[in-house]
């Protein structure tokens, strides 16, 4: 790149710049490195961010939450959780960071990632008797889920531990005060981390969550709301967004820590609706939330 830029401003200097050989050859070789840029992370953040790039390098807490980020791509299915945990855990909030990430998005230097999972449901297949988000008001524990590492569902954000959602009226608008911590098999190996997306409902029993905490924006859930046959459960498929990756998920929610009190009919009312999404009830991770803090 500086090679390029320095060969740039020889030329400009010259009186070669009424050459059409010369302008060809520039012209030519734009093309090319903007086409190795779409074709390469590397070559694209370098090209349209590197004063971005420049000022991660010279920030701590910026080029830590990229080393580490860099540590999760050695093979494992689950680097996508991995640079998530990293951002979440390092990277949020750092200014540095925040600035290459949006330099990087805006400039579509994030590499083409296959989708975690699939979206299992849409809009007209959800309860359409919740009709508002108060219908759901309060604390949510996921209990089971079905994102839990498998092969196509490596990320495992079903069975990140300590996933408590609450729905809460903040300055009139509602939100989804969400906490969890990273790791998987309610076992936490990162501190608890919290985010706090608006929550609206476009149609009945679909919640749209759109963040404005998250590093990397713009980032967008849709909680289908599949089932709530009684008020201490729900089962919930969820179909996520962001500029890097589509992931996927489903879980079950339950207003106590754990699925203990469920009733055999609400358990088959869910074995059914799994069943008619393609998702094998019984197969679907289990959280203990006991241990967790509120």
């Amino acid at each position: 790149m500086l090679a390029f830029f320095g060969a740039f401003a020889l030329i400009g200097l010259s009186s070669a710049t009424s050459s059409p050989q010369i302008l060809s050859s520039i012209a030519k070789q734009s093309k090319a490195i903007e086409q190795d840029a779409r074709a390469n992370p590397t070559v694209c953040m370098t090209l349209h961010c590197g004063f971005q790039l420049a000022a991660c390098v010279l920030d701590s807490v910026c080029w830590e939450t990229i080393q580490c980020m860099q540590d999760c791509d050695d093979g494992r299915p689950d680097v996508a959780q991995c640079q998530f945990e990293c951002e979440m855990t390092i990277g949020k909030e750092n200014e540095a960071f925040q600035h290459l990430l949006d330099c990087m998005s805006e400039n579509g230097c994030f590499p083409t990632n296959p989708p975690d999972g699939q979206c299992l449901a849409t809009a007209d297949q959800t309860a359409q008797e919740l009709t508002e988000i108060a219908m759901v008001a309060g604390d949510w524990w996921v209990v089971r889920g079905v994102n839990c590492g498998q092969e196509g569902w490596v990320g495992s954000y079903d069975w990140y531990p300590c996933q408590h959602a609450r729905y809460v009226v903040i300055e009139d608008d509602w939100v989804n005060n969400t906490t969890y911590c990273g790791g998987k098999d309610s076992v936490c190996t990162t501190d608890i981390i919290v985010t706090i997306p608006h929550a609206t409902m476009p149609s009945p029993g679909l919640i749209q969550l759109d963040y404005d905490d998250a590093p990397l924006l713009p980032q967008v859930e849709r909680w289908h709301l599949m089932s709530k046959p009684a008020e201490n459960f729900m089962f919930v498929i969820w179909c996520g967004t962001n500029p890097a990756l589509k992931y996927n998920g489903a879980f079950v929610l339950s207003r106590t820590r754990t699925a203990e009190d469920m009733s055999a009919e609400e358990e088959e009312a869910f074995r059914a609706v799994a069943l008619a999404q393609g998702i094998d009830y019984d197969a679907m991770c289990l959280s203990d939330n006991t241990a967790c803090p509120e």
